[in-house]
């Protein structure tokens, strides 16, 4: 239909009911409720009651379908953060996020853009409170386990690539440049095991919040690779870890300059033969897609 034949009283009826759909569920007394009064009285009047509902009471139903729906989407991408604050406690920040960043592309994935970077600045500083429980969680741990939980939902769905295998044509330029990275993998720094954690909650369908383990003596690395439809999690040494992030931020050269500037006089004997099984290892698992000029 073309816009120029598009009824005025339908673009209104979908400004409204799309209005009521996106209307916030009421928080009273730990549950979820339709906050039907405050629908809009004119869209009341259109709607036709029901043998056993009023109009208000079936405006409802859409109302609370619409936010279960991407409450459900935000929990299966962040299942970790979801249980670390409660079911109750993170749909709330879902649902300040999307007042204020409503869904309007035709893929619904593409609500949870955003939602990381909005945690960054919702979470108090501190401990961030779990409502029902006196209790909170350390907002670093939150912050990292939302960092967690899209690298997992965006490294599956990074579109496929080639990996890059550099050969003789590239030695003149390789060290001038600088590797990119493949959208299908993910460097993840954690100072609590919250990645064995995410695969636990994964299979536990509760909705309470779930106890922090104790942190890590030292930070750990790791990437996060997708092989085909799977994806992989494997251990990084640190200055490893290191490393790969030097390179995909500065030219191969400047970076291994960098590394070497950073690491201790005990260390800088076997750094050569390190660098080099390092660099192999991430060519072998197909961590770069290119190369880019600087």
């Amino acid at each position: 239909m073309s816009g120029q034949h598009f009824p005025a009283w339908l673009a209104d009826f979908q400004q409204q009911f799309g209005d009521a759909l996106r209307t916030p569920l009421g928080r009273d007394n730990r549950s979820l409720r339709a906050a039907v009064e405050t629908y809009d009285p004119a869209l009341l009047q259109l709607a036709v009651p029901g043998a056993q509902l009023t109009s208000a009471e079936r405006l409802a139903i859409y109302n609370r379908q619409y936010w279960f729906r991407l409450f459900t989407l935000f929990h299966g991408a962040f299942p970790l953060t979801t249980r670390l604050l409660s079911h109750f406690t993170f749909n709330g920040y879902v649902s300040r996020f999307l007042e204020t960043q409503p869904p309007s592309d035709w893929d619904i994935d593409a609500a949870l853009r955003g939602f990381e970077q909005f945690l960054v600045q919702a979470l108090l500083v501190g401990t961030v409170p779990i409502e029902g429980q006196r209790a909170g969680v350390a907002r670093p741990a939150v912050l990292q386990a939302a960092r967690i939980d899209a690298a997992f939902h965006d490294v599956f769905r990074a579109p496929a690539v080639t990996p890059f295998h550099p050969g003789p044509e590239h030695a003149e330029s390789l060290f001038s440049s600088r590797l990119v990275a493949s959208p299908a993998m993910a460097l993840l720094q954690e100072h609590w095991p919250l990645c064995e954690l995410r695969k636990s909650v994964l299979t536990d369908p509760a909705e309470t919040a779930i106890a922090l383990s104790a942190p890590h003596s030292e930070p750990r690395f790791s990437v996060l690779l997708r092989e085909g439809t799977k994806l992989v999690l494997l251990p990084l040494e640190l200055r490893e870890a290191r490393l790969l992030t030097l390179l995909s931020e500065l030219p191969v050269g400047a970076a291994l300059a960098k590394l070497e500037q950073e690491c201790s006089v005990e260390e800088q004997p076997t750094l050569p033969a390190n660098t080099q099984r390092w660099l192999a290892r991430s060519v072998e698992l197909g961590l770069w897609v290119g190369l880019s000029p600087e």
